[in-house]
């Protein structure tokens, strides 16, 4: 099967879909987590929440910085998937 055609497959691209959701998914649920401390500290300040806010915002822009480097092309899944439509 051609590289194009392999693209074009519809499992290929459920698992590309799949691969990228997968990942987004946790940037997005950090990001909502890191706006629900920082409105609750807004409220009132707690110096535990504070210490949460933090770390949560640090993870969300640890992964945002790292997810746009991983590519499906390069995983394990596409390989997978490449492997079972040959």
């Amino acid at each position: 099967m051609k590289e194009n055609e392999l693209q074009n497959h519809a499992l290929y691209k459920k698992a590309k879909r799949s691969y990228y959701f997968e990942r987004w998914k946790w940037v997005a649920w950090n990001a909502f987590i890191c706006l629900a401390l920082f409105y609750k500290l807004r409220q009132h300040y707690d110096t535990f929440e504070m210490i949460l806010f933090f770390l949560t915002l640090l993870v969300t822009v640890f992964l945002l910085a790292v997810m746009p480097k991983t590519k499906f092309e390069n995983s394990r899944e596409c390989q997978e998937i490449k492997e079972m439509l040959r």
